[in-house]
């Protein structure tokens, strides 16, 4: 049977690159290990926006690699196989990915690598495969917030696709005029911002390695906050639009995880970070960590002055209000199980949204894209940024094909 559908996919799903290290030894990383070539410097680069991330061209041992700027990170990490010029630290470090799974991990240093102008010798990295079918060439590692802990400030101008770094304190008083300060504070070398949502005040993850993520807000903190307020159950009771079973996704360090959880999807009216206020924001609950991702650099540019331990957000319009709508179609795609034989790529769809109502169900596969057949993820990654993706066909586990544009 064949069914020719006139919706588009839109996306993937979301990447959250996490690593996650104690306070003492990210300190000693950030101390200890390693160290920048110059001490009174500005300096401006050309970057790429891969959907809100930050991703930072630099040269390491004579080659140019893409490393994206990870505020969730507490240091660096690499993603593939140790390479030749990479120098053992000595003992393992816990790390933790985003789906709460640790794991001892050895520790390597790049020597040197050059980022524009400055050269950062010894940086620290976790080197890691588990992302490699996940981020496809996009990305060879990631910087830590520890460039930030080590007093580099940094404007992230995602207008017009340049980064600015300076280690000069006050360099961006000018710009920051005008637009609220809002400070962080820094646990295990990673920046937690207050936020304001209609019946709380959560502190939330800054973390710009949730690639195309908004807001995650789990259900059970929600749970715990409604327990003995009938208020806020009220609230959250009039903000929840749906709630059913669904399939959760992350992509870690460790490579992939797929829960089955009750995801409630609730529109918020505001959140409000300072002065930044954002209108119709679609949360889902179908998270481990609360934390504000990358999506948001899509309107805003981003200044992080470390000496006053402060984000400073600059909307690209100007105007403090941005309405977000971003329900999105419900529909998103991940890598299958391993050992999955019947294809590499399956879809993820809520219910009650256009993707279900027009037939397309969790757990269809993808099977091929403008005729181009999808055997793995990155296959389709790759085709997706070209951005002529037109014709999709599915296949259901029972054989039925579904066509989509």
């Amino acid at each position: 049977m064949r069914m020719n559908y006139p919706i588009k996919v839109i996306t993937t799903t979301a990447l959250l690159l996490f690593v996650v290290l104690g306070q003492t030894p990210a300190q000693r990383l950030s101390d200890r290990y390693f160290g920048i070539s110059e001490q009174d410097f500005v300096d401006t680069i050309k970057i790429q926006i891969w959907d809100g991330a930050i991703v930072v061209p630099v040269e390491i041992e004579g080659e140019t690699k893409n490393l994206m700027f990870d505020t969730g990170a507490g240091t660096g990490f690499w993603i593939g196989k140790e390479e030749a010029w990479m120098e053992p630290m000595g003992d393992s470090i816990p790390t933790t990915d985003a789906q709460k799974r640790t794991k001892k991990k050895a520790l390597m240093k790049i020597p040197s690598l050059k980022m524009g102008h400055l050269t950062i010798k010894g940086y620290p990295v976790v080197v890691d495969e588990g992302l490699d079918n996940f981020t496809c060439g996009i990305i060879d590692g990631a910087f830590g917030f520890d460039l930030v802990c080590k007093g580099i400030s940094f404007k992230f101008d995602t207008r017009d696709s340049l980064l600015i770094m300076t280690s000069r304190k006050g360099f961006f008083a000018k710009e920051e005029r005008g637009h609220a300060k809002v400070p962080y504070k820094v646990y295990g070398n990673q920046p937690f911002l207050w936020t304001k949502i209609p019946f709380a005040r959560p502190r939330m993850l800054f973390d710009m390695g949730a690639v195309g993520g908004w807001f995650g807000l789990p259900q059970d903190l929600l749970d715990l906050w409604a327990k003995d307020n009938p208020d806020i159950k009220r609230q959250l009771d009039e903000m929840t639009v749906n709630v059913d079973t669904t399939v959760m996704t992350y992509a870690g360090l460790f490579g992939a995880s797929y829960d089955t959880v009750i995801n409630g999807e609730l529109c918020f009216p505001t959140i409000e970070i300072g002065d930044l206020v954002l209108k119709e924001v679609w949360v889902s609950t179908a998270t481990h960590n609360r934390a504000v991702g990358s999506a948001i650099l899509k309107h805003i540019s981003l200044i992080i002055d470390a000496p006053k331990k402060s984000f400073y957000f600059l909307p690209h319009d100007g105007n403090t209000e941005i309405t977000v709508a971003n329900r999105g179609s419900g529909f998103r795609l991940a890598p299958a199980e391993e050992g999955d034989t019947l294809g590499a790529v399956k879809a993820i769809v809520r219910k009650g949204t256009k993707a279900y109502e027009k037939g397309l169900r969790t757990g269809d596969y993808l099977i091929s894209v403008d005729g181009t057949p999808i055997q793995d993820m990155c296959t389709y990654m790759l085709l997706e940024r070209q951005g002529t993706t037109k014709r999709f066909v599915f296949r259901s586990p029972e054989g039925e094909i579904k066509e989509v544009e």
